[in-house]
């Protein structure tokens, strides 16, 4: 490692002098055109210091748009921020002067001079420093190496003593014990294999007798050194286990047994345990390899794999030193140390880079006196996160644009990422946050040389176009739709979504109203999404009346929730073989002054509002309320209707059985009413309502077929009672319509499946004559009774007159 190549010093000057140059002609040029042009290449050159800051700071780099070396990190970051710096300022912003004398340039000259020197000696102490270190492990495992292999020679040597000469009863009884004692005392002994002269298997652990049954000594080199004749211990390292997770080190002892037959013993060592390496950690940032063959070079650290390539080992780094070691003074290996951290070197080119910043220190108080201005101008009018323009600058931004435009209309359109707060709520705000960014780089590429853009609140968009026809913007926004619903990558996440718009067009520039032309947009962006949003919308006037009613129809819905201004009705259920009421449904109702208003109106909006669980928390707390004030409703089934929104809450299931128990409700009584076409998401409700049914609540589901199930799905549902649509009871009284065959067909199915069956909106004699038929039938509708107030139901359960309306 060097402090500065030589390839970095000339390209430095190439680039300083080629800047000058830019600058000398900067100065002399006063046209608007040629001054943009150097502000642009001045910022341009800042963000690519601050690139090269930014590879700075990190511990482990690979690649560099001036070099691999930190310490050329280091003093690059200073002098192109300085050189630029100075540049920039001197392009942009002519009243700043710097007072040219001798003296002080003199003086400049030598603190600079000095700053350089002292910086460069204390970074070539570093590298020293570094390159001893690096040494030094390798001197370390070298002596280890050898220290091992010397242990392992004489306990294999003692081995060899013990058993030369013996009778062949006594060589088996002393191998068999060797094998047993030297492999528990020694885990970097894997196996001793006990050949025989022609290298056949005599004896050995299950270790040994895998490596010789898998051929790791049939090469013909292997089989040569096996047979030489030498009296001392021999030891080779086998090429075929290198690169297995248990490379093996042979040492190999030859004895003869007083038969004079020869044999072989080889001690099989681990060649992963001749290092301590925890002697070594303290030097675990080098990643050390050693050359055992051409084409192996084993890892001595275990965190990193053996390499059969040295080209490829070298360019994995950027810094290496290459030192012989030599074992047990019979053979030499290279062996390769790379920095593979460089987090202290980080430390110390932080603090010697210390030194230039004092040095350079006046050049930069000048580049923040001339910034700073521009960056609290920027920063006030734009979005922190995105970059665009902030909403309360949009105004003054439009008509600086409208005026060089000098065009005769205008567009409006605002988007808004859907379900972007489930979301949020799911990915958190750092993913979020990417994500909105990446929405709006992708916005800004595609619109930004035609259309003004500014960041609206949480996940919406502004976008102000200037003559631009209907047609054309409405093909430009279905395509900037198409191309914002393409995969966003953050954070390794694939993330898709649909993107809303809503659009309002204008053919005068005076009709500029800011928060009229919002209200417009937001209006037909709110209808993009009641259409099932990604597409997009465009304003009418007739929207504008149904927003204004809806609004109202919201804030006087609070106030209602405010004051506790719902009431509950409740619709009788029949059933009719024993001519009795079995049970209610509780209805919410609300009176707004003196008139009612439809919850087919107010239920959609809390849907969409989010008040639709405030409105079933207060329902269900009214029906408790009845419940224990009427004896009438404890002896029969009260059911309550409850929102998705409800029920996906995690806490749902736990908090009704508790508020049930609290009031001594009996769960046999109580049923939870699901609208069938919640089931749209029904995986995210089906285990809290299979939850309700195992705990002893009934659970029905409301408006069955009218929705998004089919017959072939009552087999899963997650409930007890099949309520069945009105629209499946219409033209059912006719004998043998297909109206009356379909709905035969659902009850008999779900009679099958032994499910409890509600038919509702029955209002015809004929029809309640048919499905009198039908076991255990219950009957839900007007023929019976309408909604009633509770003082009115509990009335009409109370007159028994009630029977003879009822089919015996």
């Amino acid at each position: 490692m060097k402090v500065i190549s030589p390839v970095t010093t000339l390209n430095a000057l190439l680039i300083t002098v080629v800047l000058l140059v830019i600058q000398k002609l900067s100065l002399n040029t006063k046209t608007k055109k040629y001054k943009i042009s150097i502000v642009a290449a001045s910022f341009l050159c800042f963000f690519l210091v601050q690139i090269s800051v930014w590879f700075h700071m990190l511990q482990k780099f690979q690649i560099s748009l001036i070099d691999s070396n930190p310490f050329t990190f280091s003093l690059s970051a200073v002098f192109l921020f300085t050189l630029f710096a100075a540049i920039f300022v001197k392009a942009s912003y002519k009243n700043i002067q710097i007072i040219e004398m001798k003296k002080i340039k003199i003086v400049v000259f030598i603190a600079v001079f000095i700053g350089a020197t002292v910086w460069h000696q204390a970074s070539l102490s570093v590298v020293k420093n570094q390159e001893a270190n690096a040494r030094a492990k390798v001197y370390l495992i070298e002596t280890m190496i050898n220290k091992s292999i010397e242990g392992q020679k004489k306990a294999l040597s003692r081995v060899k003593a013990r058993i030369n000469n013996v009778s062949f009863d006594d060589f088996k009884r002393l191998i068999d014990i060797d094998q047993k004692t030297y492999t528990n005392d020694y885990n970097i002994i894997k196996g001793m294999l006990v050949l025989d002269s022609k290298l056949n298997f005599v004896s050995g652990n299950a270790f040994s007798k895998n490596f010789y049954s898998k051929g790791m000594l049939e090469k013909p080199i292997i089989k040569a050194w096996l047979t030489q004749n030498h009296d001392d211990i021999q030891f080779a390292t086998n090429s075929l286990t290198l690169n297995s997770a248990t490379p093996i080190l042979m040492l190999l002892a030859s004895v003869e047994i007083a038969n004079n037959s020869k044999y072989y013993i080889l001690n099989l060592l681990d060649i992963n345990l001749l290092l301590e390496k925890g002697y070594l950690n303290y030097l675990s940032q080098y990643d050390t390899y050693l050359g055992l063959t051409p084409s192996i070079y084993f890892s001595l650290d275990d965190n990193n794999a053996n390499k059969t390539n040295l080209s490829e080992l070298i360019n994995s780094y950027n810094h290496f030193i290459t030192q012989k070691i030599n074992v047990m003074d019979l053979v030499d290996h290279d062996v390769y140390s790379f920095i593979n951290d460089y987090e202290s070197i980080h430390i110390d080119t932080i603090i010697d880079q210390s030194i230039l910043w004092l040095t350079f220190m006046f050049i930069f108080i000048f580049v923040q006196v001339a910034d700073s201005s521009r960056i609290i101008q920027f920063r006030a009018k734009h979005d922190e996160l995105t970059g665009l323009l902030k909403l309360t600058a949009l105004e003054a931004e439009f008509l600086k644009a409208s005026y060089a435009k000098r065009g005769n209309n205008f567009s409006t359109v605002i988007l808004k990422v859907d379900f972007f707060e489930e979301m949020y709520i799911s990915l958190g705000y750092k993913i979020s946050d990417e994500l909105i960014k990446s929405v709006s780089a992708r916005i800004y590429e595609s619109t930004h040389n035609i259309a003004l853009i500014a960041k609206g609140a949480s996940d919406s968009f502004v976008l102000y176009f200037f003559d631009i026809s209907p047609e054309s913007l409405k093909q430009k926004i279905k395509s900037l739709i198409m191309e914002l619903s393409e995969v966003h990558l953050i954070d390794n996440n694939e993330l898709n979504l649909k993107v809303s718009g809503g659009a309002v067009t204008y053919k005068q520039l005076d009709l500029f109203n800011i928060r009229l032309n919002l209200q417009q947009a937001n209006i037909a962006l709110g209808k993009a999404k009641e259409l099932g949003g990604n597409q997009l919308y465009f304003y009418q006037q007739f929207m504008e009346d149904k927003h204004n009613e809806t609004v109202t129809i919201r804030n006087n819905l609070q106030n209602a929730l405010k004051n506790n201004a719902l009431e509950v009705f409740y619709q009788p259920v029949h059933r009719l073989n024993e001519n009795t009421i079995t049970g209610v449904e509780a209805l919410v109702r609300w009176s707004n002054g003196n008139e009612w208003v439809s919850p087919a109106k107010f239920i959609p909006i809390a849907e969409t509002t989010g008040q639709i669980v405030q409105v079933g928390e207060q329902v269900l707390n009214k029906v408790i309320e009845d419940i224990k004030k009427y004896p009438q409703l404890q002896n029969m089934t009260v059911a309550v209707n409850f929102s998705t929104k409800q029920i996906i809450k995690d806490d749902f299931a736990s908090n009704l059985l508790s508020l049930l128990t609290k009031n001594n409700i009996i769960f046999e009584n109580f049923t939870v009413e699901v609208t069938e076409s919640s089931f749209q998401e029904k995986k995210a409700i089906e285990k809290k309502l299979i939850e309700l049914v195992d705990s002893g609540l009934n659970v029905a589901i409301d408006d069955f077929g009218a929705g998004y199930s089919s017959l072939s799905y009552l087999t899963h549902q997650p409930a007890n009672i099949i309520k069945i649509d009105r629209e499946f009871t219409i033209g059912a009284h006719l004998v043998n319509t297909k109206e009356q065959k379909m709905l035969d067909t659902i009850i008999r199915v779900c009679y099958d499946l032994d499910k409890k069956v509600i038919v509702e909106g029955v209002e015809d004699e004929e029809l309640i004559k048919h499905l009198s038929q039908f076991e255990g039938i219950k009957i839900q509708g007007y023929f019976f009774s309408k909604p009633l107030p509770i003082d009115s139901l509990i009335a009409y359960i109370k007159n028994s007159k009630n029977e003879h309306r009822l089919l015996r």
